[in-house]
This record gives structure tokens, sequence and C-alpha cells, in this order.
């Protein structure tokens, strides 16, 4: 597999090397925004692991230039920056990151997290026969990270496709908060940050943009979780 490290400071560049290169992963390391766009296109990574604080290119904006590449539309990122509040990790997933992991770090965690992203790569755990799943108006694609509404494409993140994919295969039934955290990023119970199912669920209504009585709406109900309904009538 191979992983992409963006980040402006060499001598931490080289330690994230170290320790996925340990980890038995192909890694290229670029120090700038503009050079990471450039390589992407020649290594075609599994993954990129990217800083926010840079100079003339901030890690953000190096996030929302990949994700407006179609080809690049399901790639996992990972942002791994010193920029620790709440507003920052908003802003890192709001602009198409997976995870965000807060420098310093555990030797061990950001080969677990990329593990995690990979595993959870559309396409590894789904069943080749079914090419979407379908409820009244969307029609989510399963192979691919994109789902249409009426007929018109909207194209997701890899994160935003499992996590629709989690609520469309439990129609009409609530998925916990620490169910989601487990399903779609692979957390252990008790662990992972619940801002991280906030932040995606609201990314995904935004672009769904459906009304609130809309059976497709993704349904937030307190204390148990999240769900949508089917847009199919139940016979009794």
């Amino acid at each position: 597999m191979r992983i992409l490290v963006v980040d402006d400071d060499s001598v931490v560049a080289e330690s994230i090397r170290a320790i996925l290169e340990d980890a038995g992963y192909d890694v290229t390391v670029v120090n700038d925004g503009q050079s990471a766009l450039d390589v992407l296109q020649d290594t075609a990574p599994d993954l990129v692991v990217l800083d926010i604080i840079m100079p003339d290119m901030d890690g953000i904006e190096v996030c929302r230039r990949i994700r407006a590449k179609p080809f690049f539309a399901r790639l996992p990122v990972i942002f791994l920056t010193a920029k620790s509040r709440p507003a920052d990790i908003a802003r890192g997933l709001d602009a198409g990151g997976d995870d965000y992991l807060v420098k310093p770090f555990d030797v061990i965690e950001l080969p677990a997290r990329i593990r995690a992203q990979l595993r959870r790569m559309p396409g590894g755990m789904l069943d080749p026969e079914v090419e979407y799943h379908e409820n009244g108006r969307l029609r989510l694609y399963l192979a691919q990270p994109k789902v249409e509404l009426d007929g018109q494409v909207i194209a997701l993140t890899p994160t935003e496709h499992r996590l629709l994919y989690c609520l469309m295969t439990n129609l009409g039934r609530p998925v916990s908060v620490e169910q989601l955290l487990a399903t779609v990023w692979d957390y252990p119970p008790g662990v992972g940050d619940p801002k991280l199912v906030r932040v995606h669920i609201a990314n995904l209504r935004s672009k769904l943009g459906l009304p609130p009585d809309a059976p497709e709406y993704i349904n937030n109900l307190h204390g148990r979780g999240y769900l949508i309904y089917s847009a199919d009538p139940i016979i009794q």
C-alpha cells in the first residue's frame, strides 16, 4: 500500500516515514501542498497523511483540491496536525478529511488508523452482486463513493459513503453513535470522538439538501442515535 505524507517539517515527516515503513507501507514524503498535488498524479497513493500548518497552501486547501478531483474522490485523507481546537477539527472534516489525529501522537496509533481507513474503503466489504441500495429518492452506489438524489449524482467522501451505507442498511432502526464509530471508523467500544459523527452527519445533510420531513432525511433520535426511515410503505 502506498502512503503519501505531507508535512513541511522535514524531521517530523521523516519520523512519520520511518513509522509507516516499519508498518510495511511504501511511503512518499513531500513538504508542501503544491508538491503533494503534483505527486498525487504520479504516485496514485492509497491514502494521504496531511499536515494543516504549511506555507503557501495549507492542508485544508490541499484536501479541498484533492476532493475536487473526481479520480481521488474516494482517497482517504487523515489530518495529522498540532491544531487541536474543536473548530480546527471541524474545519478539517468539513474540508473532506476522513480522520483527524493531533500531534504529538503515539507511534502505534497512526498505523492503526490507517489500517482502519483502508479496511473501510468502499468495495472491500460489499456484496459484488449488489450494485446499489435504494430508498425512495436515494440510490447509494456501493463500489463508488456517490449517491443519486432524484437522478442527480452527488459525490461523497469515503467516510460519508460508509456512514450513509451504514444508515441505509439499517432503515427504520436507530444506529447509535458508538455503533457508527465502530462500523465507520473502526474504533473499539468507548473510543472515538462523537464529534466525528456529528460533523459528517451535518455534511451529509448539507449535500443531500433534504427537508427534515422527508423519509430519506437523516434523523437524530436523542439518546438513541441516527436513522433514516424507509420510504416504502409498510404492509401490515
